[in-house]
């Protein structure tokens, strides 16, 4: 047991916590920003971190923290990580709610939340960025210059047609019959495997 590398994985885990402002998909964005500049794991493991947490029950952020914990630390970095995550909530419910629920109609505060909720959805749209990216880019599956032989730009060349056929047939599957999320997931698990195949 490395009891610095605990330490370091339980104050990473508290300051993601302490700045988590719209819930555990903002966190995703946080929590692969700091572990991977951390070399701790690679964006191909965060991304399939990200996708177990998915599937598990119980919140995206708390999920997400004990898997983390686990791959860098085994059983005591889980626990480290998952108790991380809610004690700076606690202190901020405690200590700080009664100022703001005080003075919650001060223009200041207002204007606080009011820029908070801008950076929210930026930090959204970068957690789907930085989850997207290894998929959609992976090296060893369906791109377009292996398969068509097309000089494209380089961003377009490297782009896996797998995923992308995968990531369409949800959507369409979850916008037009509106099927369950659960359907879906067993759906493109068994497209991945498939498609996996093909390539091999």
């Amino acid at each position: 047991m490395n009891l610095q590398l605990l330490v370091n994985l339980f104050f990473t885990f508290a300051k993601i916590a302490l700045f988590n402002f719209g819930g555990g998909f903002v966190m995703i964005s946080l929590i692969g920003r700091e572990i991977i500049e951390s070399v701790w794991l690679t964006q191909g493991e965060f991304n399939n971190i990200i996708a177990v947490s998915q599937m598990t029950p119980g919140a995206v952020a708390i999920n997400t923290a004990t898997y983390v914990g686990y791959k860098i630390s085994g059983f005591y970095g889980a626990i480290v990580a998952t108790l991380a995550i809610p004690i700076p909530s606690f202190l901020i419910v405690i200590f700080i709610s009664p100022i703001l629920v005080k003075y919650k109609e001060h223009p200041l505060n207002k204007m606080i939340f009011y820029g908070i909720r801008a950076v929210v959805v930026g930090l959204i749209i970068n957690a789907a960025i930085i989850v997207a990216n290894t998929p959609f880019y992976a090296k060893n599956s369906f791109q377009i210059i292996k398969f068509f032989n097309l000089r494209l730009p380089s961003f377009l060349n490297s782009l896996n047609m797998g995923s992308i056929a995968i990531f369409l047939t949800s959507l369409f599957l979850l916008l037009k019959f509106k099927l369950n999320p659960i359907l879906v997931i067993m759906i493109s698990a068994v497209l991945g495997i498939i498609i996996f195949n093909l390539n091999v």
